[in-house]
């Protein structure tokens, strides 16, 4: 089979097929990872007076191309057009959304942020934590009334004031969320400091569960960038498991649950058996020292969302079947729509019944109470 024969077209482009195959009576389909489009100048209208003249501009120019501009340059990295990687109306339109969620046999999704993200760049924190602040109530008052079918995901901004964070989780839970977000990697941040324990207890009390989510990082630039970047961005959480776990973040938070999405499966198999071999040759070294070997604080408290992962399938023993969830990535190019029903179908068939509703809904309905 040739290259062009593998090619799929872009989002816009693709056909609906007809829905062939369901999974049985009573296994629901939850997608942990789709992604909502911000409302145009919505930090311009609704950010507090003191914040108004900084505000980030969200906008389409003359040409109908979309811009988001702040502190005098673009926040949105260049390299792949928007048409190919969010030009379905779902993404600015909840009408659509639930149409395209009915179309492919979706009963829930979870709503990760569209262009948001590009705030993790400002230099002034203050002015983020303010446009995290506005976002975040937004979102739950968007998404109002259609809470039975779309769970919105709340940005915790509290890694840059960790001592506040019990007080904003405390916000989210009132505002509605039982979904929350930080980024990855945020600039000038430890994850692994012991100055982030109250952060990190704020979560583990509230009982919700962490979501973290790969983001546009733009390592690369010139021939063969973008195939690259996006290569890169696809698989970025192994060392920040190794942060969480060799930091003995688990290990002291018990009851803390972590979600890495969109980076598929694979990469936890070779991680955490890793892990484990480093425990075993350098613990003398490690510190603080672990009361558990790291794969079993992942069977415990830690979770993957992947799109499609054709190897993960054939480690489900490794990473473990209660610690997989699916995600269409919903509008994107690398994402399900068009062929999610013949892909669940294939996936569902080589889980097997078992592994197969944990996977469509079972961790997530379990994960978030759904």
């Amino acid at each position: 089979m040739s290259v062009q024969d593998l090619l799929r077209p872009i989002p816009p482009a693709r056909v609906l097929p007809e829905t062939k195959w369901m999974p049985p009576a009573g296994v629901r389909i939850i997608s942990t990872d789709d992604h909502n489009l911000e409302a145009l100048h919505l930090w311009e209208e609704r950010l507090p007076d003191k914040w108004k003249s900084r505000a980030p501009k969200l906008y389409r120019d003359e040409t109908g191309a979309m811009r988001f501009e702040a502190e005098g340059r673009s926040l949105i990295p260049q390299g792949v057009d928007e048409g190919v990687s969010s030009g379905l109306p779902g993404y600015w339109d909840l009408d659509e959304k639930i149409a395209a969620m009915d179309a492919e046999g979706i009963d829930i999704s979870f709503l990760f942020h569209g262009t948001t993200q590009g705030l993790n760049t400002l230099e002034d924190k203050e002015l983020y934590w303010a446009c995290i602040d506005t976002y975040n109530e937004w979102l739950i008052e968007y998404c109002k009334g259609r809470l039975d079918r779309l769970v919105p995901i709340a940005i915790l901004p509290a890694f840059l004031k960790p001592e506040a964070a019990h007080d904003y989780v405390a916000k989210i839970r009132q505002l509605g969320y039982k979904a929350l977000q930080m980024p990855a990697f945020p600039r000038g941040v430890r994850y692994n400091s012991m100055s982030m324990d109250p952060l990190w207890s704020a979560i583990e009390a509230s009982g919700i569960p962490l979501m973290f989510h790969v983001g546009p990082y733009v390592e690369f630039v010139g021939n063969g960038s973008v195939g690259a970047n996006i290569t890169r961005n696809l698989a970025p959480y192994r060392s920040l498991l190794g942060a969480l776990t060799f930091s003995g973040v688990f290990d002291r938070h018990p009851e803390l649950k972590v979600v890495f999405c969109e980076g598929g499966a694979t990469w936890v198999a070779q991680a955490i058996a890793d892990m484990d071999y480093v425990v075993k040759t350098y613990h003398s070294e490690l510190k603080p020292k672990l009361g558990m070997m790291p794969s079993e604080y992942w069977y415990r408290q830690c979770y993957t969302s992947f799109i499609a992962d054709a190897a993960a399938l054939r480690l489900v023993d490794i990473i473990g079947e209660d610690n997989i969830m699916w995600g269409a990535d919903y509008p994107h190019a690398e994402g399900t729509w068009g062929y999610t029903n013949e892909m669940l179908q294939g996936m569902w068939e080589q889980l097997g019944p078992v592994a197969g509703a944990k996977f469509l809904s079972g961790n997530a309905a379990r994960l978030w109470n759904l």
